[in-house]
């Protein structure tokens, strides 16, 4: 009984520094959590408490791009802290989500979803401009602080994907991409179209410091654009039944 009743008080005296001591500390703390574990983030107008802060403005850099997050709104999660790691509820206008950040630098990831992402922000060259938008939703996600994924649970979609490559706009439909860990701390994904002129089934893999690969195959269907159809042998090998073979690097 002795053993129960220290047990409880040594519990209580934890249940204390979370309600009186986390509660005091300024939001800032929570911001350079978050500062810590999203690398590209910018906050400003930071105001509230460590518990439950705001941010009048967010910003992340995403493949060279700005991606204007809105207001955010985050919660801490006072029991993590026992687990030695911060576990923030994060809200923004197109995000919303749990984040981790544990002591040894690992992000952790839960039921984030990211919504109405431009979708120039996957493709990086100034010579093509991308349109439509994209979303993202991650059941779980582990990485470690040099970007390698230990785990991952997601699945990309974007919408009214079009591309310019200087003839005009092509219209190419609708995509979606399940992503996983692919077992050497990069992002594996399967790419399969969703709606539109061609049909798709791609496998993707992107490790960070590497280069993306592409494999698969890319179906033209009766009304997709001629002009694209033709540019498409430039960077593709074009198969007896009408589809072409995806490899990325080319010659890979």
């Amino acid at each position: 009984m002795e053993r129960l009743a220290k047990l409880l008080f040594f519990i209580g005296l934890l249940v204390y520094f979370v309600i009186t001591v986390v509660v005091r500390t300024p939001a800032e703390w929570g911001a350079w959590v978050a500062l810590k574990a999203v690398p590209g983030l910018s906050l400003t107008g930071v105001s509230g408490s460590l518990w439950s802060g705001r941010a009048g403005s967010a910003q992340v850099v995403v493949n060279g791009h700005t991606l204007d997050l809105g207001s955010v709104q985050w919660n801490l999660d006072g029991w993590s802290l026992l687990l030695l790691k911060a576990c923030l509820d994060v809200r923004s206008p197109n995000l919303q989500g749990g984040v981790c950040h544990g002591v040894g630098g690992t992000l952790g990831v839960e039921n984030l979803l990211v919504d109405q992402v431009p979708a120039k922000v996957f493709y990086n060259n100034p010579g093509v401009q991308i349109g439509g938008v994209g979303s993202a939703t991650v059941q779980h996600a582990s990485l470690t602080t040099d970007g390698q994924v230990k785990d991952l649970e997601g699945r990309l979609t974007i919408e009214r994907l079009a591309v310019n490559v200087g003839t005009g706009w092509f219209a190419l439909g609708t995509f979606a991409a399940d992503a996983t860990e692919n077992g050497q701390g990069g992002i594996a994904l399967n790419i399969t179209d969703v709606e539109g002129d061609f049909g798709v089934q791609v496998q993707g893999e992107y490790t960070v410091g590497g280069q993306p690969t592409l494999n698969g195959l890319i179906t033209p269907r009766e009304n997709a654009p001629q002009p694209l159809v033709d540019a498409m042998g430039v960077f593709t090998e074009a198969l007896d039944d009408g589809s072409y073979k995806v490899t990325w690097p080319l010659g890979g």
